[in-house]
């Protein structure tokens, strides 16, 4: 039997933006944990895969004016019917905060709910500073839910905030991480 930890990371990504970070976020955690790391495209799997993992991270973006990626809006239905009692599920979310102040990140906050409300544990809240917004659905407790990227506005601050998250995770996860040999 193996203690290797398995996490699925789920997303939807209508540009690239969201698979890009999904790619980011995973190659991190295999480079720094013993954790397998496995990645698919929410688009491409049927819903009852997320099943199949213990730990998950799902990215997910907002399009126009707060609505779910449309990958995700797919699924939601199915979602809303699965039993996520005993997963410890982290969110990350792509959002225009400049275009879209009044609802950037709300499809995060959206999923959260439907998670949370089929008994998932939700782990990986982010802050609210350095950002500028007006209303957001995924604000709970003056944090984000998850992680909240936007490549649109901020892209150059995106590998600094993924690195802090994946040290984040690595804990809340209780990964354990890769030895590091010290040489003479």
């Amino acid at each position: 039997m193996s203690n290797i930890e398995r996490i699925g990371v789920f997303f939807g990504s209508s540009t690239g933006n969201t698979k890009d970070a999904a790619r980011r976020i995973a190659a991190r955690l295999r480079a720094r944990t013993t954790a397998q790391v496995d990645v698919f495209n929410v688009g491409d799997i049927k819903t009852q895969a997320l099943l199949c993992y213990d730990k998950l991270i799902l990215g997910i973006s907002t399009w126009n004016i707060g609505e779910l990626q449309s990958d995700w809006y797919d699924r939601e239905r199915e979602l809303r019917v699965l039993d996520f009692t005993g997963k410890t599920i982290a969110l990350f979310g792509l959002g225009d905060q400049q275009g879209y102040p009044d609802t950037f990140q709300d499809a995060m906050g959206i999923l959260a709910w439907t998670l949370r409300d089929r008994g998932a544990t939700l782990i990986g809240a982010w802050p609210t500073k350095g950002y500028d917004f007006t209303g957001s659905l995924a604000v709970e407790d003056g944090q984000f839910v998850g992680l909240a990227l936007d490549y649109d506005c901020q892209w150059t601050q995106t590998n600094d905030r993924i690195s802090a998250w994946v040290t984040q995770l690595i804990a809340s996860f209780g990964l354990q991480q890769h030895m590091v040999q010290e040489c003479s």
